[in-house]
Order: C-alpha cells, then structure tokens, then sequence
C-alpha cells in the first residue's frame, strides 16, 4: 500500500509550530528574573560611654556619682534603611576589631529577639529631630549578662535586617573607651599600658588621632562634655569631640 506524500511545504510548518509553540497553552507562567539587592548598609552616629547613674539632671546626678561607676554606652544612629521588608537593625558588640564572622554570630539581642532595635521603612529621616538614642547597659545582655569593664575597648557596629532574615553588609565599627568620667580620669583608673591608658593608639590601624577611639589618651573628649555624648560644640568638628549635632 501506498501513502500518499506529503507536501514539503507541511513539514516546514509544522517544524515551525513545534519551534514556537503557537497555540500551545502549557499552563505554566514563566519565571521572571530575580535580582537580590543587598540592603543598603546602616551609619552608627556616635557610640560615649557614660556613668551608670547619669540622669542628664546635673544636681541628681552630682548625688548620684560614685567613686567608681559602672560604664554604659550612649548609642545615636539615624534610620535610613527604606526598603519595604526592613524591620530593624542589629547591633554587635566584640572586643576586638569585628570581623564578618564574628558580626554575624554575635547579635546584641536585649530580649533575645532580632532585630535588636526594630524599625519600619517610613521611619527612615536624617532629620535632626528624628536621631534614635539607645542606651547599652551590658556588654552581654541577659540572660548571660556581663558588664562593661573600665578601659575596655569596645567596638560597635550594626546591620540592618529584612525579612526573612536577610541582613546587610556591617557598618564602619566605632570604637570607645568604656571610661564614664571625663577622659582626664584615664590615668588614675586605668594602668598605664592597659587599654584605654597607652601611649599610643591601641588600634594599630591609627596613624593619626582622628582615627583613634574615642576616650583613648590620643584622642580624648576636650571639646565636649563626655559624660553626656561628647557633642561638639557650635563651630569644632572631631578630634576631641564626637559630631556636631542639635
């Protein structure tokens, strides 16, 4: 039996249907390209160490003063992450210079929940009026709390945080001197060579004061009052004094 042959013409089109699918409904929605954009990377304003009983009323705080007070720390940052899945940022604090390890595995998480501070997008203004103020008072929070201990220094940094957990790159660290009094009680309550009391700077990355930490004998609070932020006064700009703010 014969069958009768096809046309050249039919085998052309239909090898062209079968390459473009004409007609064919598969049901199946295409998958789109997915861009994963980091989370823009939070700034710390400035990170002072403080008296443990510092109110900011001066004559409470004259009665309150000990001779040996507890450090704690002043944390000031602006929100500026705006991405709609933001929910905050976490803050890591090491006695050493943070690496990205150790920023991701060292959460400074107060009720053991992240993000350490939560925030929302429309929060997000440098406005003067709009600087978040958070006071630190362990260098290890509860339930394993541990102090900070005079002529420490600390490093501070933050991350912000998305949902699902996604976390940005570390901000530029900021570290201090866990020193409460004015930077001039350095020598009588640290020992010379330790910590905060050098000669020198104890980041060996500090060519020059400006980079130092703040509180160390080479870069000091004397333009400011440290007890309470070390702000620079109208017309000073750091060294000796942290930002100019309101």
């Amino acid at each position: 039996m014969r069958f009768p042959s096809l046309h050249p013409i039919y085998y052309i089109c239909v090898s062209f249907l079968s390459f473009f699918h004409c007609g064919v409904n598969t049901d199946t929605p295409v998958a789109p390209f997915v861009f994963l954009v980091p989370p823009n990377v939070p700034q710390l304003l400035s990170v002072v160490a403080v008296n443990s009983n510092i109110t900011n009323d001066f004559q409470t705080d004259i009665l309150n003063y000990t001779a040996d007070p507890r450090p704690e720390y002043i944390l000031k940052y602006y929100v500026t992450n705006r991405e709609p899945q933001f929910v905050g940022y976490n803050l890591y604090v090491t006695t050493a210079f943070p690496g990205i390890i150790q920023t991701v595995q060292g959460e400074w998480l107060e009720d053991g929940v992240q993000p350490s501070f939560p925030h929302l997008p429309y929060e997000a203004s440098t406005s003067s009026s709009r600087i978040m103020v958070k006071r630190i008072r362990f260098a290890v929070p509860p339930p394993g709390t541990e102090f900070f201990q005079k002529c420490q220094i600390y490093n501070f940094t933050i991350r912000a945080m998305l949902t699902g957990g996604l976390i940005s790159n570390p901000s530029a660290a900021v570290s201090t001197c866990a020193i409460p009094n004015r930077v001039n009680d350095i020598q009588t309550l640290c020992s010379v060579g330790v910590g905060c009391n050098t000669t020198t700077c104890s980041n060996p990355a500090c060519t020059t004061p400006s980079s130092c930490a703040l509180g160390t004998a080479c870069n000091p609070c004397t333009k400011g009052n440290n007890d309470l932020g070390c702000t620079c006064p109208a017309g000073q700009s750091p060294p000796g004094c942290q930002y100019v703010g309101p």
